[in-house]
């Protein structure tokens, strides 16, 4: 007579951690950070309330470790894409700022809808209390080498300037990718949206930035 195999409980709390990180992933990309609450998250991902603060201590930290389970995945196709501009003998800021949107612009939500939302929990980092901190951990890293080829491709301008040139184009990259993929309300890509946006946006941030070379400040009086 054949049994049932029964999961031995290691392997079913690994199932349940995993259940609990896609209904996280599903959520904050469809809500924002504030939105859910442990019961939601809990009815997501079909199993009991009370396994959230077990598996993660806290919803924050089930939040952060959503963060870092695909960062790598992240990481590593944001390099490749600043690496192939920087072999060529010379780049642009637009280039550079190319490079940064591209795992983005590549987003499938019909074909590899996890890293859809997951790139959507990406793009919503700056409504988070502890957002900032979070892209910090998991992405300084890269984010210090896109900085680095942005000052190359902006000689003369300040650190401080391209820092500040990156968090702006940072921050209207992430709404432009929630609103391309109808996060900013309804359920489909909004009404009068057109791809050849993404290259008029690059050309204005890129513009912007080139206006912070040489900048004078203004003494105060």
């Amino acid at each position: 007579m054949e049994t049932a195999a029964v999961k031995p409980m290691a392997l079913r709390g690994a199932d349940t951690r995993e259940a609990l990180l896609d209904a996280a992933e599903i959520l904050i990309s469809d809500h924002g950070f504030r939105a859910p609450s442990h019961r939601m998250i809990a009815g997501e991902a079909k199993t009991h309330v009370a396994l959230v603060n077990y598996h993660f201590s806290s919803k924050e930290m089930l939040f952060e470790a959503a963060i870092e389970r695909r960062a790598g995945r992240l990481a590593d196709a944001w390099r490749a894409e600043l690496n192939s501009v920087r072999v060529r003998p010379a780049f642009t800021v637009e280039d550079v700022l190319e490079a940064w949107w591209r795992p983005f612009g590549d987003m499938n939500m019909e074909t590899d809808r996890p890293w859809g939302n997951y790139l959507c929990i990406i793009a919503r980092l700056a409504s988070a209390q502890d957002g900032e901190a979070w892209h910090q951990r998991y992405f300084g890293i890269i984010d210090r080498d896109f900085r680095a080829a942005l000052s190359e491709s902006l000689p003369g301008t300040q650190r401080e300037d391209v820092e500040a040139g990156f968090r702006y184009a940072r921050s209207l990259f992430g709404e432009v990718l929630l609103y391309r993929c109808g996060k900013t309300g309804g359920t489909c890509r909004p009404r009068g949206f057109r791809e050849e946006d993404i290259d008029r946006m690059i050309c204005y941030l890129g513009s912007g930035m080139r206006g912070l070379t040489g900048r004078v400040g203004v003494a105060a009086d």
